[in-house]
């Protein structure tokens, strides 16, 4: 009996022994295979990352006791205890008050709810001939961190940005650590969750800061893993909640 043509609204059946039946099964299998090579790839960069955060800190307590002996050992130990003391205000969930005297006037503004004032009086500070590294990495920051705060993420980041190139420049160890902070939550405020952890990580041992830094890398790595937190509950004291 002769075969019949097919009907009209049947669906085809697609020859196994089709080349391009065979192209198509193993581009399929590849885009597989390279998605699970890839899962397993940010699986090992996140405990990379993970464990390089644990050695940071470790390596930060030991470079404190360093600092406390050799304070000690000069003669310095009353004005370390003096500045260690010295009571300090978080404002906006990301900037640690007091910073510079020179940026006093602008975190008083902030801190009381006014940020364009504190920008208006912060801004022209950056034209100071005068200033000294810190100054200049600190004020940065400040702007960098009302930005964020009032939603101009872009702004924010290249502030960040700037200071870290003139932390770097002078080899100014902790500013630049400050510097990786604060692009870390720029990153977070825009999503860019594996390039913030990485800066927190960076930032880890920054004086003052370890539970906030923590607390954000721990967000940016839940993110980092399409995971929502652990403990859905937990109180998140960040800016961006």
């Amino acid at each position: 009996m002769p075969d019949q043509a097919p009907k009209v609204g049947d669906h085809a059946v697609t020859d196994s022994s089709d080349p391009s039946y065979e192209d198509l099964l193993g581009t399929i299998q590849y885009l597989v295979e390279d998605r699970k090579r890839l899962s397993q790839l940010l699986v090992f960069a996140n405990r990379t990352i993970q464990e390089f955060s644990q050695q940071a800190r470790h390596a930060n307590k030991l470079l404190a006791l360093d600092a406390q002996e050799a304070a000690a050992f000069t003669g310095n130990s009353n004005k370390s205890t003096k500045s260690a003391s010295e009571p300090s205000t978080w404002i906006g969930g990301s900037w640690l008050a007091p910073s510079e005297d020179i940026l006093a006037p602008a975190e008083k503004m902030w801190q009381d709810g006014n940020a364009q004032r504190a920008l208006i009086i912060a801004g022209p500070l950056l034209r100071r001939p005068d200033m000294t590294v810190s100054e200049d990495v600190n004020i940065h920051l400040f702007i960098s961190a009302v930005l964020r705060a009032s939603g101009d993420y872009a702004q924010a980041s290249k502030y960040a940005e700037d200071a870290l190139v003139i932390a770097r420049g002078e080899d100014a160890y902790m500013l630049a650590s400050k510097a990786e902070f604060h692009r870390g939550l720029c990153y977070l405020k825009q999503n860019k969750h594996a390039q913030a952890q990485w800066c927190l990580v960076l930032a880890s041992h920054l004086e003052g800061h370890e539970e906030q830094i923590e607390t954000n890398r721990i967000y940016a790595a839940e993110r980092c893993g399409n995971s929502e937190p652990t403990d859905p509950g937990r109180k998140l004291e960040l800016e961006y909640i």
